[in-house]
């Protein structure tokens, strides 16, 4: 099935949610596929959708037999509706080993139907197809493709996950990225354990039960517990999301408590101490950064060469910058050693971050480890000690008493900037009875723009325009440039402006990091050749929105900027001798609630010169569903006034 990344795993599909019309769904048997679902063509409530999941029918039990096992057997029935929904036919089933621990995934079924001519052809998938593929140290899957779809073809596969991990029962995805008719998810829990169910998303249950069963003996009652939802809409990518996983309709397990047989009840669910003490005293987190043998000389080095703690802290953070290629593996856990990582001179972002914090407490600085969830990989949760649900590691430091943030894996990173991949809420401080959330501050995206026209009588254009660049909007051009080159580079700055001819742009600061990256270059348009009695302008240069990034009539999902934003673009024109401002847009100040943000806009004349300005604050990254329609408002005004166009008329006294 279609690769998606809203489960467990680092980057795999967990569940496939599918669907089913509740009519039939229910009672759906494994090869009772019936006309209705062979004929549809499309989905009425989503014309869109490349295809449908018909049913997703999961049930989830306990086996007590030979130790304790959770066995899942999973049904999915999927309807291809266009020939851009065949990637559905492509299944990925993780499965977790550790130690003498594992999941096995087993007696997988796969049929495809076709209605061809009237009459339903079978093709039956061959299990000798289905193979296994390791991710990670823990991480497997098994992989296959249903055989002979097309469009109009209904898929049905079935397989049964068995797992040694009782602790961590699997979450249930009742939603995913093409519309679901039906989900229903059974499990029957025994009263030895006592699980917390954790539900999210916007689409309401459909119903919810709970029954006692017997289980022969007094001490044991199964509970037997069924959600189920239907006609759930597809999750569908919108702009300035951290992840749909963060939204989409699930239910997750958390074990809270064991009370076995002749043993006393165990409390599963932790705390932060016990948590941070195990990870401090884990071979590949906390009894890493206590082993310095293998860089001392390099730090002695440093020290020696830098006297105040900034520029030693400033230092050591760009020797690491320099030491270490990320290899672009997110970890809160070293591969295997930070000494062999750094023999190498490549590791993933635990091997670059911890050694890091290493060498920052080996320099007697106060300095630790910060468990982090991307964005794409969700917010953790802050209600519970949920450490896999962290997928990052990054450092903090205090000097002279002030806490910065640090991650060394990207060497265009300036001095306390995380990536954007990393602001993702909060973080979690790992240290010995300092353990504590901490707030993921982002740095301001900076974009100033100053351009300087003359405008002859004839309507030519020349001048020179001035493109200032801070914080992530330094870092994302920096990364262009590294990426492309001056030259393409400045192709595709010609581009973004449109009808306007850009000269060879000047890079100051290029490599200075830190400070902000200035682009300077010549600017010209051509007239018609001849004297106008009426001029046009775009008051910006080009530079101004074209388009209103939301558009939907309603939001569900929060929009995350990531990063507060400070656009501001100021355009200087000198007129023509006998030309007089005939229409010009109005000044406006446009305001969000609660000082979200601010959009000012001014046109302003002295003499033959012209200034025109506008600057766009958005003064925090999040906006919640309800201020969607403050935001789009103030999105619509702006990329309106942006549009609008000053006319200069020749004078008639002249």
């Amino acid at each position: 099935m279609k690769a998606n990344t809203f489960t467990l795993p680092f980057i795999l599909t967990l569940f496939f949610a599918l669907t089913g019309f509740s009519a039939f769904a229910q009672g759906a048997k494994f090869g009772k596929v019936n006309d209705h679902e062979l004929k549809m063509s499309q989905y009425a409530q989503d014309t869109s959708a490349e295809a449908v999941v018909l049913s997703d029918i999961g049930f989830t039990k306990f086996s007590l037999n030979h130790g304790i096992q959770v066995i899942t057997d999973r049904h999915i029935r999927i309807k291809i509706l266009k020939k851009s929904g065949y990637d559905w036919a492509n299944f990925e089933v993780p499965f977790y080993v550790q130690g003498g621990d594992r999941e096995r995934v087993t007696s997988i079924k796969g049929v495809t139907y076709t209605l061809e001519n009237g009459e339903v052809q079978k093709h039956k998938l061959d299990t000798k197809s289905v193979f296994e593929e390791q991710h990670s140290e823990n991480w497997y899957s098994k992989k296959f493709t249903m055989p002979n779809v097309k469009v109009g073809s209904v898929i049905e596969v079935s397989y049964t996950i068995s797992s040694d991990f009782f602790y961590n029962m699997r979450e249930w995805e009742f939603q995913t990225t093409i519309p679901t008719l039906w989900s229903e998810y059974s499990a029957e829990i025994p009263s030895y354990f006592d699980y917390k169910f954790l539900m999210q998303g916007y689409h309401p249950l459909h119903s919810n039960s709970k029954n006692n069963k017997g289980a022969g003996t007094p001490e044991l009652t199964n509970y037997a517990y069924t959600w189920t939802m239907k006609d759930v809409p597809a999750l569908k990518e919108e702009k300035y999301i951290t992840t749909l996983k963060d939204y989409q309709a699930k239910i997750e397990f958390e074990l809270q408590r064991v009370n076995l047989p002749n043993q006393a009840p165990k409390i599963m669910t932790g705390n932060w101490e016990d948590v941070v003490m195990n990870l401090l005293a884990n071979d590949r987190f906390g009894m890493q950064i206590i082993k310095s043998g293998f860089y001392k000389r390099d730090l002695a080095n440093i020290l020696a060469q830098h006297k105040t703690p900034e520029q030693q802290v400033h230092a050591i953070y760009e020797f690491v910058k320099g030491k270490m290629t990320w290899n672009e593996q997110n970890a809160y856990m070293a591969r295997t050693s930070l000494s062999d990582a750094y023999s190498k001179g490549t590791g993933n972002a635990a091997d670059i971050n911890l050694l890091l914090v290493a060498m920052l407490k080996e320099a007697s600085f106060d300095a630790s480890p910060v468990l982090v969830s991307t964005r794409a990989n969700g917010r953790p949760p802050q209600g519970s000690p949920l450490v896999n649900k962290f997928n990052y590691v990054i450092a903090r430091v205090f000097i002279d008493n002030k806490e910065y943030l640090l991650d060394a894996t990207d060497p265009l990173l300036p001095f306390g900037m995380l990536p954007v991949r990393a602001l993702n809420g909060s973080g979690y401080i790992v240290k010995k009875n300092e353990h504590r959330w901490v707030n993921l501050k982002p740095v301001v995206y900076s974009k100033f723009i100053n351009t300087d026209v003359t405008i002859s009588a004839n309507g030519d254009m020349t001048g020179q325009a001035v493109e200032s660049a801070g914080g992530h909007y330094a870092l994302t051009l920096r990364r262009a440039l590294n990426e492309q080159g001056e030259e393409k580079f400045a192709e595709n700055l010609s581009r973004e402006v449109g009808n306007y001819k850009l000269g060879k742009p000047v890079f100051e600061n290029k490599d200075n990091i830190g400070d902000p990256l200035h682009i300077k270059y010549n600017i010209s348009a051509s007239g018609n050749g001849q004297q106008n009695s009426i001029i046009y302008l775009n008051p910006l240069m080009g530079h101004g929105d074209k388009e209103n990034p939301f558009k939907l009539t309603e939001r569900l999902y929060p929009v995350d900027f990531a990063t507060p934003i400070d656009e501001t673009i100021i355009t200087k024109y000198i007129l023509p001798a006998g030309y007089v401002i005939d229409e010009a847009p109005k000044s406006v100040n446009v305001l969000l609630p609660e000082n979200g943000g601010k959009f000012m806009y001014m046109v302003q004349q002295h003499g033959n010169e012209l200034q025109v300005m506008s600057r766009v604050n958005i003064n925090r990254p999040v906006f919640y569903a309800e201020e969607y329609v403050y935001l789009k408002e103030f999105y619509n005004q702006i990329v309106a006034k942006h549009a609008e166009q000053i006319v200069l008329k020749k004078s008639s006294s002249n």
